[in-house]
């Protein structure tokens, strides 16, 4: 896969989870909400190596 499709899906992803999380907090039910927050930052810092190894 480019990395560039690669970082799209990745976007994706990470807003996906973070509109689950937003939804998560609404209905508060913060277990749910806690994990979607730890599953963004997760793919945030997939995106951040990815974007790191672009440049090398």
């Amino acid at each position: 896969m480019e990395r560039k499709k690669f970082i799209d899906h990745i976007d994706k992803l990470i807003e996906q989870s973070d509109a689950w999380r937003k939804d998560a907090e609404k209905r508060e039910d913060w277990n749910s909400a806690c994990f979607y927050q730890g599953e963004v930052k997760a793919y945030e810092r997939v995106k951040r190596l990815v974007n790191l190894q672009l440049h090398v």
